[in-house]
């Protein structure tokens, strides 16, 4: 699978459950596909992109910002970029409640 198509399904999966979230895109040194993508990007669709070794080379991660977790739980989104298939992980669950923005008598 194309790496720019999948970090498109990555962030468009994000922004659903999350509309004001803001995310990272982590690849790996040299990505499984498309190695020279990253090459010049300092950002793409508003999201940083950063590589690391810590990324193996046959994923990309799309990290959520820890102040996602105010009105949203942080999940972070895992492609595997030879097969396309997006997994979420909560990395944290959110305390907020549509509650916490009532007016208090």
């Amino acid at each position: 699978m194309q790496l720019q198509l999948l970090i498109d399904r990555m962030i468009d999966q994000a922004i659903e459950l999350d509309p004001s979230g803001s995310y990272s895109i982590l690849i790996g040194n040299a990505p499984a596909t498309e190695t020279d993508w990253a090459t010049g990007k300092k950002v793409y669709r508003w999201c940083p992109v950063v590589q690391t070794r810590l990324v193996p080379n046959y994923s990309v991660v799309l990290a959520p910002s820890p102040d996602n977790l105010r009105t949203s739980n942080l999940i972070e989104y895992h492609g595997r970029i030879l097969n396309g298939d997006v997994t979420r992980y909560t990395i944290r669950q959110s305390t907020f409640s549509s509650d916490d923005d009532a007016p208090k008598p």
